[in-house]
C-alpha cells in the first residue's frame, strides 16, 4: 500500500477555485457588514440589520393600521430616545434601508463577477460605499 493513496492532492486551478469560493464568502459578509450600518434620517440613525428592518416594517404596518402619526418615545439604533417620533421618519428610513441594501447587492454582485473572472484577489480596500 503506497502512502499517495490517503495522499489529498489538490491542482492550482482547485487552490484558485477555494480562494474564490472563500472571497466571495467574505464578500458577502462585508455587504452585510455594510447594511447593518443603515442609514441616518433627520439625524436618527436606523441599523440595517435583518432584525432592525423586521422591527421598522412592524411597526410601520401597525402605526398605519392605527392611524397613529407619531410614536411617544422612540429609541434609535444608537440606543438614545426621543419624543413623538414622526412615523413619516421611520417610514422614510424603511426605504432608504432598502434602496441602500438593493444597491449594496448590487455592488457586491460586481464584486463577486470580478472575483470569478480573476480581477479580484483580495477584499481589503474594497469600498462599500453606495
Amino acid at each position: 500500500m503506497s502512502w499517495l493513496n490517503d495522499a489529498h492532492v489538490t491542482t492550482a486551478e482547485m487552490r484558485q477555485e477555494e480562494r474564490k469560493m472563500a472571497l466571495t464568502a467574505a464578500l458577502e459578509e462585508l455587504r452585510k457588514k455594510a447594511e447593518a450600518a443603515g442609514v441616518v434620517v433627520n439625524g436618527i440613525r436606523y441599523s440595517g440589520d435583518p432584525s432592525n428592518r423586521a422591527a421598522l416594517l412592524e411597526v410601520v404596518q401597525f402605526a398605519r393600521e392605527g392611524q397613529q402619526a407619531t410614536f411617544a418615545a422612540w429609541k434609535d439604533s444608537d440606543g438614545q430616545f426621543h419624543a413623538n417620533h414622526p412615523l413619516s421618519d421611520v417610514e422614510q428610513a424603511l426605504q432608504a434601508i432598502a434602496q441602500r441594501r438593493g444597491a449594496l447587492i448590487a455592488l457586491e454582485g460586481q464584486y463577486q463577477a470580478q472575483v470569478v473572472a480573476g480581477e479580484i484577489e483580495s477584499i481589503e480596500g474594497l469600498s462599500w460605499e453606495v
